[in-house]
């Protein structure tokens, strides 16, 4: 985000603003970070609220001999095995066959296999792979209705040109508009009913916005609304369980910062108040706690917090060290793990699964313990996980069970397959 006057511009977008820079996202082992929000939270457990409530943050320390030392690795290495002291590494042989077919949902992910970004979808058993998108421009696929009967995508016309909200029917038939072409589209996310997509735009010709704003529209393409209006903008927005609040991120008192609305931009709540920046706000499952990722402390790190506001702290004890980064925090659909990504210079970053009930910890790391682990995204059911694992210049999406085992390898074709997004299985025809 080319603003001056924000603090933490890499981070206000993650790398989805690579979708104009138009470099490959298969170079160099870097992992494509997830742009999108993850499917809106379904019910479950309270789990999460009652881990959080009346415990204090993690005491962490100012003291510069924090800064892990080659002698002091902050990522589990090879020989940490499971029962030894520290977090798990995922082990196990892949998921059968059988257990495969009875994994309900597809999985929609970019490729760029035909030479242009594509979604494409494709089922957890490795079957019914299909090309869902047929554009001369690049596509990015966004969470999917809460019927998994569609998805959200982003059309974007050249490397520079202007980008375009769609509503993508898993059925093959063309594409709706949603809201104007723009010069900047964001973080599309459905309400829990589906009846309407907040997201994160310039507003193009329509209404537009001074840099960045969250603008409101229904799933049919009518009723395009702002519902913020702030000059320093505002970003990332995420609904409640129940559909009666958004959580966003605006730069609105010059330092990135949680804020809480009803879902047509009426009654603005500050949630934090620290004097660095706050992103990635997610709801857990009940509502009652939101997971996000602050450097507070002087390091990206991911902490919870009560969804009403209040005393944050820390989900992992990963020491303050500026270049570990802890991101991408996502809750299971039953509230009782989190998954986020963890990176640090010369390690392979993996995927962290934290367990709410007792705070145990499990890596996933990539195939013989190589490459970049990434992207994570829950099953509906919760159980599994697909992420992308980048060696070299491959990149592709395989799946994992809820516990770190069973690694299995879904995509197979050249050119990058990344950006894995969960689909439910559909409540009307031709679902799984």
């Amino acid at each position: 985000m080319p603003h001056p006057s924000l603090p933490r511009l890499s981070r206000l977008a993650p790398v989805l603003l690579a979708l104009l820079a138009a470099t490959s996202c298969t170079k160099k082992e870097k992992e494509p970070d997830n742009a999108w929000p993850s499917r809106s939270a379904m019910p479950g457990t309270s789990t999460s609220a009652n881990l959080i409530e009346g415990k204090p943050p993690v005491p962490t320390t100012d003291n510069k001999s924090d800064v892990p030392t080659t002698k002091d690795k902050p990522l589990p290495s090879e020989s940490a095995k499971q029962g030894g002291a520290g977090p798990k590494q995922a082990t196990g042989a892949e998921i059968p066959p059988e257990e495969r077919q009875k994994i309900a949902g597809k999985i929609g992910f970019i490729s760029e296999r035909d030479g242009n970004r594509e979604i494409y979808v494709i089922g957890a058993d490795g079957k019914g792979e299909e090309r869902l998108t047929k554009s001369p421009h690049a596509d990015y696929n966004g969470p999917a209705s809460p019927d998994g009967r569609a998805l959200l995508v982003i059309r974007v016309e050249g490397e520079e040109g202007p980008q375009q909200l769609l509503l993508q029917p898993l059925d093959g038939s063309p594409p709706k508009p949603l809201g104007p072409l723009a010069g900047r589209v964001r973080f599309p996310t459905f309400s829990p009913d589906g009846r309407f997509v907040v997201y994160e735009s310039n507003g193009g010709k329509v209404d537009p916005a001074h840099f960045s704003d969250l603008y409101r529209v229904g799933s049919d393409g009518s009723g395009f609304k702002r519902i913020t209006k702030n000059d320093e903008g505002n970003f990332e927005p995420a609904f409640s369980p129940k559909g009666d609040a958004i959580v966003f991120l605006s730069s609105r008192d010059r330092v990135a910062e949680l804020y809480r609305m009803r879902p047509d931009g009426s009654e603005p709540v500050r949630l934090t108040n620290t004097d660095r920046d706050e992103w990635g706000a997610r709801y857990s499952p009940d509502g009652k706690v939101l997971v996000f990722v602050s450097d507070r402390e002087g390091a990206d790190r991911v902490w919870l917090m009560p969804s009403s506001g209040g005393e944050a702290r820390r989900l992992t004890q990963m020491r303050p060290a500026p270049r570990i980064v802890e991101d991408k925090p996502t809750w299971s659909p039953t509230g009782k793990q989190i998954a986020y990504v963890l990176s640090a210079p010369e390690e392979p970053s993996r995927v962290g699964l934290v367990a709410m009930e007792d705070g145990k910890e499990t890596f996933v790391r990539g195939p013989g313990g190589a490459g970049q682990v990434g992207e994570p995204a829950w099953s509906p059911d919760g159980r599994y996980l697909a992420v992308t694992v980048t060696r070299g210049s491959e990149q592709q999406i395989w799946i994992v069970r809820a516990d770190g085992t069973g690694m299995t390898r879904l995509t197979s074709s050249s050119g990058g397959n990344w950006n894995p997004i969960w689909i439910p299985p559909s409540k009307g025809k031709g679902g799984k």
